[in-house]
């Protein structure tokens, strides 16, 4: 298999129906619109080739119980978005472990919220929720950034 067959984002083999993406007059080519939208927002991230995970654990805190039906739809749906290695569900809280590098905690309450699913909706929680956000696209922000000088030393291979 060549390396061009593969997502960039994911590693998955390519879905000729995905749009490409030029970059650097290179072209990318996606395995679904999710790898290619993680892709545009930080295509210097995903450009060089290296691919790492970045594991996260998060709880998400749900408006109210639910019962083992809909436990089991939120379960199914969750796992089959890119990204996603573990959904547990127990009553109010919805337990998730992802790869950052191709999905969000904000991404993911997206889809859930588009299910129906309400999160909690106290002001400890948005605020978490918010504080997460930020600490996520950061993250992303420092992976895709290049080595800068430190201590008035040269950037490593310079």
């Amino acid at each position: 298999m060549n390396k061009d067959d593969l997502c960039p984002v994911c590693g998955m083999t390519v879905d000729l129906s995905v749009p490409s993406v030029a970059y650097h007059k290179l072209y990318f080519h996606f395995c679904s619109s999710q790898c290619r939208q993680t892709f545009l927002a930080r295509p210097k991230l995903y450009s060089s080739g290296a691919r790492e995970e970045v594991i996260k654990r998060r709880v998400m805190r749900l408006s109210e119980a639910i019962d083992e039906e809909v436990a089991a739809l939120i379960i199914s749906y969750l796992t089959q978005m890119m990204g996603i290695k573990e959904v547990v569900v127990e009553g109010e809280k919805v337990y998730v472990i992802y790869d950052l590098l191709q999905i969000t905690k904000k991404q993911i309450e997206e889809a859930l919220s588009e299910v129906g699913i309400q999160l909690g909706g106290g002001w400890l929680e948005r605020l978490r929720r918010g504080w997460v956000y930020d600490s996520e696209e950061i993250e992303l922000d420092n992976l895709a950034a290049s080595p800068a000088a430190c201590c008035n030393k040269p950037p490593p291979g310079a």
